[in-house]
């Protein structure tokens, strides 16, 4: 008979996990035994249990499937949640995979060690369902659904536990068989009318496109290529969508919330086909956007008409229904008298606009540069700080994931080890991190991760010694900054170079193009500190 933690690592290896990240303790020492047997998986050991769920976000954001992050009881699973936010608000199939106390002191309250009230209430808001075991032949009933809701539907967090007595129980023969589990839907069936939407898109002067991360997950690129090209419609994302449509293409805009032309054109259009999207708040209405006569297709009906009334819904397999879409609309006839959007006048006015910016200050400047640098196929892993602010409205992508974004919850400290976890799994993929030095020093410890798994690729950290957006905000609305924003920092170069990774300081665009350059061509572990300071809000203007 097999034990527990065998037959749990031999369900992640069924379901197509390749790596795991996480930190071996009391409580999960269990499952670690059991990861040694078994070569197709690859533990990645981090060093704190918020980057690693940052990895495995990062690593679940490429595509290929769910990432994996094991934690313990108690502080090691509430190290996990601030990191969880995010990738449930960035719907990443993320699995929390955590530890509980014995099966019989849970809920007793007699004080053992790592014991919380509930554990796994903590998590109900933050991930899509949570599986908890509770005696050794649980595991086919929990493990293969567990992934396969993560991945299915809306992907997201999910969060699995164990008791730390099940490890090395065993499983009775009549539980060991891990059958295939049915993929798991959280979509409704299409209740809209998909005729209708196609002849309203077919009739519409001027229609749009806004798509946004709920495309990136489906892999929608293709689909909305062809849908815009058919009905010569301009495309529009949220920060994380950008590439969808190569920024180049002559009917890509850019990110929707950007004010200015951007948002002339957005404004200008009589329906928008809103694709993969939930119409946040957070990304649209905070912003000002307003839409016109809208047709709205995601995932399910949860964000259908909560921050933008919807002329026609529809939800469910949002690919199959964006295919649909494209074969009835290439199908139709062009009407007579239909409308013509002056593509080249609009993309001329978004360069004069560009130009302008660039002008303004030096923001434009080091995009541009990391631009170049940066291969088609690269993605740049940009935190919240001040240059990734501006990176989400002027840095163009040319591929989904050629920007990754931390606008789920807005955390910082996101982009290092999410780009750690997008390179173990994309390896041949250019990768770089931007972080600000502030958002660096939640994380910095993971450059030990870097060099025990051989893992390299460039990390730009902004250096301004100060929470710079904050100071900037402070002057904005009260007229006066820099109370309790100033940074005290180590020495970058001297920090990285105690972890064996080398490093190299630079003040201007020409120098962060040089030393970004020499980094990826060496494919090792670089910090590149960036010595500047970025003033200009692009919130404020944009």
């Amino acid at each position: 008979m097999a034990r527990v933690s065998e037959l749990f690592v031999r369900a992640l290896r069924q379901a197509g996990v390749r790596h795991v990240f996480g930190i071996p303790s009391i409580h999960n020492i269990g499952l670690y035994d059991a990861l040694r047997e078994e070569p197709a998986i690859r533990h990645i050991l981090c060093r704190q249990e918020a980057a690693a769920t940052h990895m495995a976000d990062g690593y679940a954001r490429a595509g290929k499937g769910v990432g994996v992050i094991i934690s313990s009881t108690g502080p090691g699973a509430c190290y996990m949640a601030p990191a969880l936010v995010e990738a449930w608000g960035s719907s990443s199939p993320v699995l929390a995979v955590t530890t509980n106390i014995a099966v019989d002191q849970i809920g007793r309250g007699t004080g053992t060690l790592h014991e919380l009230k509930d554990q796994d209430h903590i998590f109900k808001s933050i991930t899509k369902q949570r599986f908890c075991l509770r005696t050794p032949n649980d595991v086919p009933a929990t493990v293969p659904p567990a992934i396969a809701t993560a991945c299915s539907g809306r992907p997201g967090p999910v969060y699995l536990e164990v008791p730390a007595d099940l490890w090395d129980r065993k499983v009775s023969e009549a539980h060991e068989e891990l059958a295939a589990p049915d993929p798991v839907s959280d979509c409704a069936p299409w209740p809209g009318d998909l005729e209708q939407a196609v002849q309203l898109l077919g009739e519409a002067a001027y229609p749009a496109i806004l798509a946004g991360t709920g495309a990136v997950r489906a892999g929608l690129a293709e689909e909305i290529r062809s849908l815009a090209e058919a009905l010569q419609a301009p495309v529009f994302t949220n920060a994380e969508g950008k590439g969808l449509l190569p920024e180049d293409h002559e009917l890509s805009c850019g990110n929707a919330a950007r004010r200015g032309v951007v948002r002339e054109m957005l404004q200008s259009a009589t329906i928008v086909l809103a694709l993969g999207t939930r119409l946040r708040a957070a990304d649209y209405q905070r912003r000002g956007v307003s839409l016109p006569r809208l047709i709205h297709v995601d995932s399910d009906d949860i964000w259908i008409n909560r921050n933008y009334p919807a002329e026609l819904r529809l939800s469910g397999d949002v690919r199959a229904i964006a295919r649909r879409l494209r074969e009835r609309i290439r199908d139709q006839a062009p009407r007579a008298g239909k409308g013509s959007w002056p593509l080249a006048v609009l993309q001329e006015n978004r360069s004069k606009e560009r130009a302008a910016a660039f002008r303004d200050g030096p923001e434009i400047e080091y995009l541009d540069t990391l631009r170049r640098v940066i291969p088609r196929e690269g993605s740049l892993v940009a935190d919240n700080t001040m240059l990734g602010y501006w990176a989400e409205y002027f840095y163009p992508s040319f591929r989904p994931g050629g920007l990754i974004t931390a606008k789920g919850s807005s955390i910082i400290g996101f982009s290092f080890p999410a780009a750690l976890g997008l390179k173990i799994a994309c390896p041949e993929r250019p990768v770089v991190a931007l972080i600000g030095d502030g958002g660096f020093l939640y994380c910095s410890q993971e450059l030990a991760t870097c060099r025990r798994h051989g893992l390299g690729f460039p990390v730009v950290v902004v250096n301004d010694g100060a929470y710079g957006m904050i100071d900037l905000l402070q002057r904005q609305i009260y007229g006066r900054g820099d109370f309790q924003t100033d940074l005290v920092n180590p020495d970058l170069p001297a920090l990285a170079a105690a972890y064996g990774v080398a490093a190299e300081r630079v003040k201007t665009p020409r120098g962060l193009e040089q030393a970004l350059g020499e980094a990826l061509a060496s494919r090792e572990m670089r910090i590149i500190e960036l010595r500047a300071s970025f003033g200009n809000n692009p919130f404020v203007r944009y």
